[in-house]
């Protein structure tokens, strides 16, 4: 009995600490690199080529062909169009050295020297892509930059309409995934984006950096489960980290958010479920916990935990709304019920704990459904400084613990059809 009841208290108190736990006790696997090094400039990549794509990718192909090691490229600033990772590849920049991706160019990418659509007009694939493969790895101290400006000033004035811009890492069905201590700048759209398919990705020590007012560049992007990220540097013009779709067992460690549209979740939701975000600095960020969706883009998110957190300058620190873009202007019963499916948004079961957040624009906003509520919210000790007040709708459950909301303008609280407990 004694051994029974001191294993059920270890459990209990595993379970109240779950925050400390990496990927929900899942150990997420590394990708298996040999230690062999194929360096570029041996299979014909310099400095002076115009493109170096057809070089590297011979380096790639020659790297896994003989069962895998490190392509590495050497200090040097290395023109290139896209590239497609091999099984057992790790594509090493080394310190000095700047992958830079072809630039936009008028002629769709048939203009020499620019970077080449995929066979359809203003189509582009991605910089370095990576289908059905495993154990594939970026890494180095040096920089890969996408000369993303071209490519934003297009869809700004929206010259050419329907463009689909690339990332600069996206990979799709693979497994066993690793990115780390490499800076990524200027991606045209996403910077790095873990697809639909795969699984086993650890993202660590990575700076990614682009223009505040820059389209859709998201720093990172997941549409898959068991993704560990850590210790990296974000500033983009949307998302720092975006978890859409299947984005399960998920752990975001030590990380510094400066401007952005938060750690976010959605605003593609379905089956997103045990996430950490734990120890994480945001300054000057447009959101900071951020979880977004939409009737007909949700279903099953639930199991989520942001803890140990500080914010600075942050617009909104905590929002969480079914309605995206934008949720209603007031809540009331002109606000209709609909029917409740397998992709109606219902978040629940999340725990916002030891935050602080200073100099903010707003304050803590729910804003549920009316067919289907914001459930199981527990926020304890969080502490949050802002202009303006709280707005709590379509909620049940929201229990308020040893916490503190200081409104400096408009001490407006607005809670509607909602449940909320410890509110001072």
């Amino acid at each position: 009995m004694n051994k029974f009841i001191k294993t059920f208290g270890l459990l209990l108190f595993a379970f109240s600490t779950f925050g400390s736990s990496p990927s929900w006790g899942k150990q997420i696997q590394l990708p298996v690199i040999p230690n062999a090094k194929f360096d570029v400039t041996k299979y014909g990549a310099s400095i002076s080529s115009a493109d170096n794509a057809e070089d590297i990718q011979k380096a790639i192909n020659a790297c896994s062909d003989a069962g895998g090691g490190s392509v590495v490229i050497p200090a040097g600033t290395y023109m290139c169009g896209p590239l497609m990772m091999k099984n057992h590849v790790n594509l090493y920049v080394s310190k000095g050295a700047m992958l830079k991706m072809l630039p936009y160019g008028k002629g769709n990418g048939i203009e020499p020297n620019t970077f080449p659509n995929n066979g359809t007009q203003n189509k582009y694939p991605h910089f370095i892509g990576g289908q059905n493969v495993h154990d594939i790895m970026v890494s180095g101290e040096g920089t890969i930059d996408g000369q993303g400006a071209e490519w934003w000033k297009i869809i700004r004035d929206k010259s050419v309409p329907d463009i689909k811009r690339g990332c600069i890492i996206r990979w799709e069905n693979c497994k066993r995934m690793e990115i780390k201590d490499i800076t990524l700048q200027n991606s045209p759209n996403v910077h790095i984006t873990i697809g639909k398919g795969c699984t086993d990705a650890t993202i660590t020590h990575v700076t990614i950096k682009a223009p505040n007012d820059s389209p859709n560049t998201d720093g990172i992007d997941t549409w898959a489960p068991n993704i560990d990220i850590s210790y990296c540097n974000i500033s983009t013009g949307d998302d720092n980290v975006a978890m859409d779709r299947e984005s399960a067992n998920i752990t975001i460690k030590h990380c510094k958010f400066g401007f952005g549209h938060g750690c976010s979740i959605g605003s593609f939701t379905t089956n997103v479920n045990n996430v950490l975000v734990d120890s994480c600095d945001f300054k000057n960020t447009t959101s900071g916990i951020r979880m977004k969706s939409n009737r007909g883009r949700g279903g099953s998110e639930q199991n989520i935990t942001y803890s140990n957190i500080t914010m600075d300058g942050v617009k909104f620190p905590i929002f969480i709304a079914s309605y995206y873009p934008k949720p209603p202007k007031e809540a009331s019963d002109a606000d209709q019920a609909c029917s409740v499916d397998d992709k109606t948004p219902g978040w629940k079961d999340i725990t916002i704990r030891n935050v602080k957040a200073t100099n903010c624009a707003n304050n803590l906003f729910i804003w549920g459904l009316p067919e289907l509520h914001v459930s199981n919210i527990l926020l304890e000790n969080v502490n949050i400084e802002s202009k303006k007040g709280i707005t709590i709708n379509y909620a049940d459950n929201v229990n308020i613990k040893n916490s503190k909301f200081s409104v400096a303008d408009k001490y407006i609280i607005q809670i509607f059809k909602s449940t909320v407990s410890g509110l001072n």
